[in-house]
């Protein structure tokens, strides 16, 4: 790209996104010239909660999968559940929903799993009141001290890890959210202003790096 010499390559390159490139060109926040480079054959993958009988078909896959690998007996739906899982909008897509698969195999192997047990596996922050939360009154003294603790701990002659110092505090404030709520996965991600499956994915990662 830019280049006068040409150059022959046999790669092949797959892109996915989850915005219309289109829209995103013709506001300026996407590069013109990559995207008609990129969009040569556009397949369009609807989200599972388009999708009704995927829903079905995935949940029969991964319940004889788990159920297989971890030698238990599959768990199945009660007819309540069951209308709760088809009106789920799974916002994590097939991923979000193996991981509940997952889980309800290994609590419930061999029961009827109810609508309320089910619902709790389920990130309905949205169907939910937020968790009222007070701002600190000194919260907009805040970033002057912030950058000023930043100035020193970079004046300091010792090795500094930005990536570090992230993860750490990251770590810090899942930690703290998690207490908060009493262990609560969906309280916890509310407080931290994410969604439970954005909240389990990143405490997936912290326990990999530690």
């Amino acid at each position: 790209m830019g280049e006068t010499q040409e150059r022959i390559s046999r790669a092949r390159v797959v892109a996915a996104t989850n915005r219309d490139l289109r829209k995103e060109v013709k506001a300026g926040s996407f590069r013109a010239d990559l995207y008609h480079r990129l969009s040569v054959c556009t397949v369009s993958v609807p989200p599972l909660r388009e999708m009704e009988g995927d829903k079905q078909l995935l949940l029969d896959h991964f319940r004889r999968l788990y159920a297989t690998q971890s030698q238990t007996p599959q768990f199945e739906l009660s007819e309540e559940a069951r209308r709760l899982w088809a009106k789920y909008g799974f916002p994590g897509n097939v991923r979000e929903l193996r991981n509940i698969v997952i889980r309800l195999t290994a609590k419930y192997p061999g029961h009827t799993v109810s609508h309320a047990e089910l619902e709790a596996e389920l990130d309905l922050q949205d169907e939910n009141a937020p968790i009222p939360l007070e701002p600190p009154p000194e919260a907009e003294q805040q970033s002057p001290a912030l950058l000023a603790s930043a100035i020193s701990r970079l004046q300091e002659q010792q090795p500094f890890s930005l990536d570090q110092l992230l993860a750490d505090t990251e770590h810090s404030y899942i930690e703290a959210a998690l207490r908060l709520a009493n262990g609560n996965v969906s309280q916890a991600a509310r407080l931290l202003g994410i969604n439970r499956t954005t909240l389990y994915n990143r405490m997936e990662s912290l326990s990999g790096e530690s």
